[in-house]
């Protein structure tokens, strides 16, 4: 830390002080490596496609939330990694629910998810999209650049991936659609390394910019994939400074109820209590993991204490699933993202069973007023306010 530390510095290395634990904790984990090996370096014959089935949901089944009938509902996904994919299954929950939200904010895998949602897509369209993906057809290592840049001093180095095979997946999927033109408003939240400072990417601040690009900017993690440049600076996720970005949903309401997906941050908000821990053998390490995670649970506390009752939090994945190296485990190998999602739409289809009361609740009226957000159109060849998999099914 040097001679003269400062507190930054010293969260710094309770922070490289957890990374140490986590690395000691997994890499004796030989699943874990095997998936990092088969994602990152592919042997011809040896390792082939792996196909995962994308019947993930039950039938369709109509769940009317009428409390929240002709009301405007906000989504925001926390960050996640791959255990964000459990979005797609809230989001079957909320089609059954009759509620289609009017903005979506995100940050990392909240806001890669998040973004096939404001493109329209129904929940089922998403599982079909996602569960085809490859790990070559999403993650790009350049491993002939690392060479260089170690014989440079790491000059012009701020990943080990670039990130352009996620924005050309979702540039093939949807085109040239830009974030001004997505049916449901999105907004991700990134971080501008070059000024330090967060900001808000999507709909309304940066309209021109490809879904694609948008997703490569919310899951450029720093080291692992690298900064994108957007208007002559360079961005990250901004996940690193806030998980829960509910800014979004305050700024351009009023929204009558606005849900918080979370899929990485402790159950109800709630950390552990850790009493004790100098008392225990490296207890460090527990400690440094608490202090690492707490002003993203801060954050997100003040949102909910700003909200009131206008906010519900929904724990759409359990969040040990995103502990240490598993976060990237569960990025790389997709083999529990159909298990995920069943996961997140029967947890969030339980967190809406409230809002099925015949009587509508009196909810808080939002105190903050702003641009109304764009209702979303139907997706091309659906008819206006069917769904997909409606049809023949039970209700």
């Amino acid at each position: 830390m040097g001679p003269d530390p400062d507190i930054y510095s010293v969260k710094l290395a309770l922070e490289r002080l957890d990374a140490a634990g986590a690395l000691l904790r997994d890499s004796v984990d030989v699943d874990l490596l095997r998936h990092a090996r088969r994602a990152l370096l592919p042997l011809p014959l040896i390792d082939r496609p792996q196909t995962l089935s994308a019947d993930v949901f039950p039938a369709f089944r109509r769940r009317p939330a009428t409390a929240l009938a002709g009301k405007r509902i906000a989504i925001v996904a926390s960050g996640g990694a791959g255990a964000a994919v459990a979005l797609i299954g809230a989001a079957r929950a909320f089609e059954e629910a009759g509620l289609q939200p009017e903005l979506i904010s995100g940050c990392s895998g909240g806001g890669m998810f998040g973004s096939l949602w404001a493109a329209g897509l129904s929940a089922q369209e998403m599982a079909d999209f996602v569960l085809s993906w490859q790990p070559e057809r999403y993650l790009d290592p350049q491993w002939l650049r690392l060479p260089r840049f170690v014989a440079t001093a790491l000059r012009g180095f701020t990943g080990a991936m670039k990130g352009e095979a996620v924005q050309r997946l979702f540039n093939e999927r949807f085109g040239g659609l830009t974030a001004g033109e997505l049916p449901i408003p999105l907004a991700t939240i990134v971080y501008n390394t070059d000024h330090g400072v967060a900001e808000y990417f999507g709909t309304h601040t940066t309209p021109e910019v490809s879904i694609g690009r948008l997703v490569r900017i919310t899951i450029a993690l720093p080291v692992f994939i690298e900064a994108v440049e957007v208007r002559g600076h360079l961005y990250v996720d901004g996940g690193l400074i806030e998980l829960l970005p509910t800014q979004p949903a305050i700024e351009h309401g009023p929204f009558d109820h606005v849900f918080g997906l979370n899929f990485m941050l402790p159950e109800g908000l709630t950390p552990s209590d850790i009493t004790g821990w100098h008392r225990k053998p490296m207890g460090i390490v527990l400690a440094s993991r608490e202090l690492q995670q707490a002003y993203h649970v801060e954050f997100a506390r003040r949102a909910r204490r700003e909200l009131g009752d206008a906010l519900t939090i929904i724990d759409a994945a359990d969040p040990r699933l995103c502990r240490g190296a598993w976060l990237y485990d569960l990025f790389i190998d997709r083999s529990r993202w159909p298990e995920l999602i069943a996961e997140g739409y029967a947890r969030t289809t339980r967190a809406l069973a409230p809002m099925r009361a015949r009587t509508p609740a009196r909810t808080r009226t939002p105190a903050h007023t702003g641009a109304p957000a764009r209702r979303r159109t139907p997706a091309r060849g659906r008819a206006n306010g069917a769904h997909p998999d409606a049809a023949g099914t039970a209700r």
